[in-house]
């Protein structure tokens, strides 16, 4: 799978490399290609110009930043939601209280709850660690569910400002 990074809609140039990825996979060099980081008006473009949706687009998910919103639009369209930092980079997230109780009622760590909850919403979690004990405990999350009480508590837990630095693909240039 092949992605588009960020749209870098200043320099508007992401349908180029869109196009370069359609191209790629015509000619059998690539299986899959997807986006990250693009708002439904940068995927509406790619479309509409290229005939050619994406079928996965990465995005910033976490339960302080949950992208309802998006997460609806991609589900309308087809898309799947694929969260990168799905643990906020393991920052002040690991220690909040609501998630340590729901996390406690389980038997399962605040990591294990956070991935779970990714997992119900429907989008594929890529946590980060090079740690094997940690990488265990990051897919031993498919011998529970949460109910739907605990999924809003999570859902609660989001803040408009819960960007973890800020990158607004709106504006976010990343070169």
């Amino acid at each position: 799978m092949y992605l588009v990074h960020w749209p870098n809609p200043k320099q508007g140039r992401y349908r180029e490399a869109w196009q370069a990825l359609i191209d790629a996979k015509k000619w059998g060099l690539i299986r899959s290609i997807g986006v990250c980081n693009f708002l439904p008006e940068h995927i509406e473009r790619l479309e509409r110009e290229t005939g050619v949706k994406p079928g996965i687009n990465q995005i910033e998910l976490h339960p302080a930043f949950n992208q309802q919103q998006q997460r609806q639009w991609h589900e309308e369209q087809g898309i799947v939601t694929e969260s990168w930092s799905p643990l906020s980079r393991a920052g002040e997230v690991l220690n909040d209280q609501k998630l340590g109780q729901i996390a406690d009622k389980y038997g399962k760590t605040i990591s294990q709850v956070i991935l779970r909850w990714h997992i119900q919403l429907g989008a594929i979690p890529i946590p980060k660690s090079a740690s094997p004990e940690r990488q265990l405990e990051n897919i031993s999350v498919f011998d529970f569910s949460l109910d739907e009480n605990d999924m809003k508590i999570i859902d609660s837990l989001t803040r408009p400002d819960g960007r973890i630095n800020g990158q607004d693909p709106a504006e976010y240039e990343e070169f």
